[in-house]
C-alpha cells in the first residue's frame, strides 16, 4: 500500500470507529499513537481533541515524552504529561498498563472518550501473549475496538499501514527503545516468533489471529451480559460478591463475574488470571487470599469480600452534632432529639434510643480503644467481642467507630446500647441514633 493509500485508510478507519464527542489521545511519542491523534482532530476537530502523554519515570521516558512534544508541536496543539510510578514487581509492562491505565482515567472528564492507537499487530501480540500464559477467551479475544470509555480507531490495520500513514504525513514519531528489549515476552513474539511463523507458512498470521479473536470477542461478550445480572455491592476500597452466585454459575459466567468485582476494586484494570481464580477458590473453601497490587479476597458470612486493605483505621475523636451527623469509613451517625418519645423500643441494631439527660449533650465519635468495654446490665463486654456477637467482619472491628463520653462507651453502633445509657420509664428525653454502614 503507498504512503498516500495508508493515509487513506487511516482517515477512513477513524471515521468509522471515533465517536463524536470530546476526545483524549493517549500519545506515546510513537507512531501509532501519533497518527490517531492526527486522525482524531481531522474527524472531530481541533477543540474537541486534548493531548495526553504518560511518564512512566523508566529508562526510555525521558526520550518518548520529547518525542510526545514533537509530535504536539507539530500538530499545534497543547500536550499535558503526567507523571506515574509504577513500583516494583515481576512483570514491568503489567505494571505500567495499569499505572497508565489508571492515569488516563483521572485526567480524562467524564464526558471525554479515551483513544489509544492500538493496531491489528498489537492484536495479534496480544492474543499469542495471552495464550502462552493461559488466558480464557477474555484475553483471545485480545483487544476491543470500543469498551467502557476506551476507542481504539486503528484496530483493523496493520501496523505498516499506520506507519506509512505517519510517513505520508511527516510526523516526527520516535520508536521507544524498549520495544527492542527481548527480555519482555510481547518483543520476543513481534521480533521473532510472529516473523518466523510468517516465514514458514507464507501467509499473513497476524491478520489471520486478529480475525479469530473477533470472531471470540463476539463470543465473549455474551457472557459478559450474562454476568452483568450478578448484582455486587461497592464501597470505598470494598466490593462484595455473593458466595452462593460463585459457586452455582456456570465457571464462564463466574469467572467474569470475579473480573468484573477486581475491575470495580481497582479500575480499569480487571485483574489477571491468577486473581480470578484466587476470588473463585475464596468463596469455595473461605481461606483468605492476597491479591495482586496489595488487596485481598477473604469469605465474611454469605459475600466475599474484595478489599484494598485487611484493616479499617480507626475514625479520629469528633463531637456528635445533636441534630446531626457523622461520617466515617464505616458508615454515618446521625443524632436527633425525637419528639414525642417513641412509645416502642426499635427493632433491629441500626437504630439506638438513649435517656439524653444521661448520656449528656456532649457525646462524641471516637475509635474505640484496645480492650475498652462497653456496660451491661450485669457486667461488661468487650467492644471486639460485641461486634464479633453482631456480625461485624474481624477485619473491619478494630477501626469500628463508638459514641462516648470521653471515658464511657455509650453506644456500639449496629451492636449494642450501653445498659447506662439506655432509655428507662423515669427518661424525659431521648435521644435517637441511627447507624448508615457504608459497603465495606
Amino acid at each position: 500500500m503507498s504512503e498516500r493509500d495508508a493515509r487513506g485508510a487511516v482517515l477512513a478507519a477513524a471515521r468509522a470507529g471515533l465517536p463524536h464527542g470530546k476526545l483524549v489521545v493517549a500519545l506515546s511519542g510513537g507512531a501509532d499513537s501519533a497518527v490517531a491523534a492526527w486522525a482524531a482532530v481531522e474527524v472531530v476537530g481541533r477543540g474537541s481533541v486534548r493531548l495526553v502523554h504518560v511518564d512512566h519515570g523508566i529508562a526510555d521516558s525521558p526520550f518518548m515524552e520529547e518525542a510526545a512534544r514533537r509530535v504536539a508541536a507539530w500538530m499545534e496543539l497543547p500536550l499535558r504529561i503526567v507523571r506515574v510510578d509504577v513500583g516494583s514487581g515481576s512483570s514491568l509492562e503489567g505494571r505500567a498498563r495499569i499505572a497508565r491505565l489508571a492515569a488516563l482515567e483521572q485526567v480524562a472528564a467524564p464526558d471525554e472518550w479515551i483513544v489509544t492507537g492500538h493496531q491489528q499487530d498489537d492484536v495479534a501480540e496480544t492474543v499469542l501473549g495471552n495464550l502462552v500464559r493461559g488466558a480464557g477467551s477474555g484475553g483471545l479475544a485480545g483487544i476491543a475496538a470500543r469498551r467502557d470509555r476506551y476507542v481504539r480507531p486503528l484496530l483493523d490495520l496493520p501496523r505498516a499501514t499506520v506507519r506509512g500513514a505517519a510517513a505520508a504525513l511527516g510526523i516526527p514519531f520516535a520508536d521507544d527503545p524498549a520495544n527492542e528489549d527481548r527480555r519482555h515476552r510481547r518483543n520476543v513474539l513481534r521480533h521473532e516468533v510472529l516473523p518466523m511463523i510468517e516465514r514458514r507458512l507464507g501467509r499473513d498470521v497476524r491478520g489471520a489471529v486478529a480475525r479469530s479473536a473477533g470472531i471470540l470477542a463476539r463470543d465473549d461478550t455474551l457472557l459478559e451480559v450474562l454476568a452483568l445480572t450478578v448484582p455486587l455491592a461497592g464501597g470505598p476500597g470494598t466490593v462484595k460478591v455473593p458466595v452462593a452466585l460463585l459457586l452455582t454459575l456456570d465457571r464462564p459466567v463466574a469467572t467474569r463475574v470475579a473480573r468484573r468485582a477486581l475491575k470495580m476494586l481497582h479500575p480499569p484494570y480487571g485483574g489477571s488470571s491468577d486473581d480470578v481464580a484466587r476470588v473463585l477458590a475464596v468463596a469455595s473453601d473461605g481461606v483468605a487470599r492476597q491479591l495482586g497490587g496489595g488487596c485481598h479476597a477473604v469469605r465474611e458470612g454469605p459475600m466475599v469480600a474484595l478489599v484494598s486493605s485487611l484493616e479499617m483505621s480507626g475514625p479520629p475523636t469528633r463531637p456528635l452534632p445533636i441534630p446531626g451527623s457523622v461520617a466515617v469509613a464505616a458508615g454515618t451517625i446521625r443524632a436527633r432529639v425525637a419528639e414525642p418519645r417513641p412509645r416502642l423500643r426499635p427493632l433491629g441494631r441500626e437504630r439506638a434510643l438513649l435517656d439524653f439527660d444521661a448520656a449528656g449533650p456532649r457525646l462524641i465519635v471516637r475509635s474505640h480503644r484496645p480492650g475498652e468495654r462497653v456496660a451491661l446490665t450485669a457486667g461488661s463486654k468487650t467492644v471486639v467481642d460485641t461486634l464479633a456477637e453482631a456480625g461485624v467482619p474481624a477485619r473491619l472491628r478494630p477501626g469500628w467507630p463508638v459514641v462516648a463520653t470521653h471515658e464511657n462507651i455509650a453506644w456500639v453502633p449496629g451492636a449494642r446500647i450501653a445498659a447506662w445509657a439506655a432509655i428507662v420509664p423515669t427518661t424525659r428525653r431521648v435521644l435517637e441514633l441511627r447507624w448508615e454502614e457504608s459497603v465495606c
